[in-house]
């Protein structure tokens, strides 16, 4: 069987989904005899390149140019021989990526990573790019229902569906030694309710509601929140937190790059997010076997097929306080429950196996 280059091109390489699963799937892909290489196309090459050169993939910089000169340069370097596959990842200049892509005669799959909501003239131009390039031979994957129903409704294409995937060797549910040790790490007290949100500030996030939903609770009944992602300038959120006298309740922790560990000393996970893509911190944290609380929207909706105790809510800080509470009266036997039929349904449906082989079907199929 032939061995496979496929050469992956992103934005700046940051430790956000796409990266995140494509690192955890490396030993996978090099077992089934496909060897990723990366283009970074952000004005930086990013921080997270520096892991996938650890793991000894070729990492190449082009910062995104609106001129000819640089599509050139792309068509150049993406005709090089050692590419057998091209993989395109990004929304910003999708189109010229791909025109270019094509160009080469090789096999191209371009990932919708996000629910575009585009309209207008936007969405009729994007629509009639996507139909060109799939006319023309590329092959869009959408990475899970909401995203497919979005591209076949809005845009009038016909992705395959390859829903995103988690790193199931890492992520799985906290043994009482783990448990403790994570929780004593980050000082939380023996016998507190701790809920954790992992992801970058910004307001499709919707971590305000969450804040204002722990404000409506009685402090005798509040949690912990670990807030884990990089914050906005000015710390906007934290701000939020001292106004509400959350003071001794939220512990903002930045990036944490020991998401495991994190999620070990949580029994819940918030997800109150304004839309999502799929939500691979969502399914991290279904692998880990936490209880978890969702956001009814685009993206995490996706979930409800095959998780049958999540708690939905609105994206609202009213309903995302009555979701806690519901949470918070749940007995310890019917949370060990949840977290055993979570983690076990996350590995059988999200399984890092299961997405390497869909896409290597893809990467053969030319």
């Amino acid at each position: 069987m032939k061995r496979l280059r496929v050469l992956h091109v992103l934005g700046e390489i940051k430790p956000s989904g796409a990266e995140v699963m494509l690192l955890a799937a490396l030993p996978g892909f090099r077992a089934a005899g496909v060897e990723p290489a990366l283009l970074a196309t952000g004005a930086a090459k990013g921080d997270f390149a520096a892991r996938f050169e650890a793991a000894g993939c070729e990492v190449l910089h082009l910062p995104l140019r609106r001129a000819p000169a640089f599509f050139w340069q792309v068509y150049r370097l993406l005709r090089d021989p050692r590419w057998d596959v091209i993989h395109l990842h990004t929304e910003r200049a999708n189109f010229y990526f791909g025109v270019v892509a094509l160009a080469t005669g090789k096999t191209v799959i371009r990932t919708v990573h996000n629910v575009f909501s585009f309209e207008g003239a936007l969405r009729r131009r994007r629509g009639l790019q996507r139909r060109t390039l799939e006319r023309f031979g590329l092959r869009h994957v959408a990475i899970g229902q909401s995203v497919l129903a979005n591209e076949v409704g809005r845009f009038g294409i016909r992705p395959a569906l390859v829903d995103n995937w988690f790193d199931d060797a890492s992520f799985a549910p906290a043994t009482p030694d783990e448990r403790s040790e994570a929780r004593s790490g980050l000082g939380v007290e023996p016998g507190r309710f701790v809920i954790a949100s992992v992801g970058n500030c910004s307001d499709v996030k919707n971590h305000k509601s969450l804040l204002h939903a722990l404000a409506e609770l009685p402090p005798e009944l509040r949690p912990m929140y670990l807030h884990a992602g990089i914050e906005e300038p000015g710390a906007p959120e934290r701000e939020l937190a001292a106004e509400l006298g959350l003071h001794g309740d939220v512990r903002f922790l930045g990036a944490v790059r020991d998401v495991p560990g994190l999620l070990h000393a949580a029994d819940a996970f918030v997800m109150p997010s304004l839309y999502e893509g799929f939500g691979v911190a969502a399914v991290e944290a279904l692998g880990s076997g936490l209880s978890a609380i969702f956001a009814d929207v685009p993206g995490l909706c996706d979930f409800k097929a095959r998780f049958h105790d999540i708690v939905y809510c609105e994206p609202k800080a009213a309903s995302i306080a009555t979701a806690l509470q519901r949470l918070l009266r749940l007995p310890a036997a019917e949370r060990a429950r949840i977290a055993s039929t979570q983690a076990e349904c996350a590995r059988r449906h999200y399984g890092t196996e299961r997405g390497v082989q869909q896409y290597v079907k893809l990467y053969r199929k030319s």
